[in-house]
């Protein structure tokens, strides 16, 4: 019999370009991949609570424990009990159930923990009664994970002073990118643009970018910026971007999915600028690698997490989250052997180690260690 694999979300995926939404639906096309590649079967646990439940009889039916190498999980922004659409906990132990066959039969279970919102009370914003219930919900299911997960993947280690996992179990698991680098390939080097790509509430420090720019640009125009966002955001946030709409400089866009390969196609650099601080510190943003996808070096910020990837591949440089910083940054972005060299190392660090192949193979390597 092939052995198995289990890819294992307590949830319905969901289609979308946000990091929620990217990253179950590609690791489980990285897990079908490398299964096809190493010659093993990946069964699928998706769903609800209803259809977990049915799915999980038939596995403990008819597939024999010795068979499977595996179970990797992702865990969601809601306790576990809770992520039917409804939040309704229909079958509260099913999951339970599941990690206690897995202990049983010694199938090591790696579970992606993805963010911890509910640790900062600045920004997990929900009705004071709510909020004791769901913390100590939180907890519980941390609790639950630490006692049967062989490892636990954090989208980076500095999370973990939060957390406290102990050090044995936990790793790292950022975000990976899809090898796009072709888009880039042939472009007009006598022509400098940069891309932002994401949110633009205040903390991710998009205004500061866009008064780097304006001050660049005074004279002459020198760096274009292709800025693309969600059109509802625009709407909310547009009193702070009012005073640069008819910047010569600027194009606003709100497109997603493949509506974006032709922005990126005229791009040579991409701006990942996260304002310092806790949360920010630890958080691994999904642009980053959508950025390396298409081969791009980046402007970034010196948030911890951010700036040790961004220095280790030698993919770009980091800023301090100011105009002036920014600003300076962009000055250097302007040479343009630099501009070749870092992008050069984009494509090498991102064929060689930051493919969503590459998150499954190092999973699966620390599982089966």
């Amino acid at each position: 019999m092939k052995k198995k694999i289990i890819v294992y979300y307590p949830f319905q995926l969901k289609t979308g370009d946000s990091g929620s939404g990217v990253r179950p639906t590609q690791m489980l096309n990285a897990f079908h991949e490398l299964a096809n590649e190493q010659g093993f079967e990946c069964l699928e646990v998706i769903g609800n609570a209803s259809e977990r439940k049915e799915i999980l009889k038939k596995i403990y039916k008819e597939v024999n424990p010795n068979d499977i190498l595996y179970c990797y999980m992702e865990n969601q922004t809601i306790p576990i009990w809770l992520t039917d659409p409804d939040h309704i906990p229909r079958h509260p132990m099913v999951d339970h159930t599941f990690f206690k066959f897995l202990k049983k039969n010694n199938i090591p279970l790696g579970i992606f923990y993805r963010d911890i919102y509910w640790k900062f009370k600045e920004l997990y914003k929900v009705k004071p009664i709510i909020k004791t219930v769901m913390i100590r919900l939180f907890e519980v299911e941390l609790f639950l994970y630490k006692k049967y997960a062989k490892k636990i993947f954090l989208p980076s280690v500095e999370m973990n002073q939060y957390v406290r996992i102990p050090t044995e179990m936990v790793d790292s698991s950022p975000p990976g990118g899809i090898d796009r680098t072709k888009v880039t390939n042939n472009q007009d080097s006598k022509k400098v643009r940069a891309i932002y790509v994401g949110g633009i509430d205040p903390r991710y420090g998009v205004y500061e970018v866009l008064e780097a720019f304006k001050i660049l640009n005074k004279d002459s125009v020198l760096i274009e910026l292709s800025f693309v966002c969600r059109e509802k955001e625009f709407i909310t946030f547009k009193e702070y971007i009012e005073p640069y709409l008819n910047e010569d400089w600027l194009d606003i866009h709100h497109a997603h999915g493949e509506s974006l390969v032709p922005i990126y196609k005229e791009a040579s650099f991409g701006i990942v600028t996260l304002k310092r601080g806790t949360y920010n510190d630890f958080a691994v943003p999904v642009k980053l690698f959508e950025y390396l996808s298409y081969g791009l070096p980046v402007l970034a910020t010196d948030c911890t997490a951010l700036q040790k990837i961004v220095i280790q591949d030698n993919i770009g440089l980091i800023v301090k989250d100011n105009s002036n910083s920014i600003y300076e940054g962009l000055q250097k972005m302007l040479d343009e052997e630099n501009r070749k060299i870092l992008k050069q190392n984009s494509i090498k660090a991102l064929k060689e180690k930051h493919l969503w192949l590459n998150r499954a193979l190092d999973i699966q390597n620390e599982l089966l260690s």
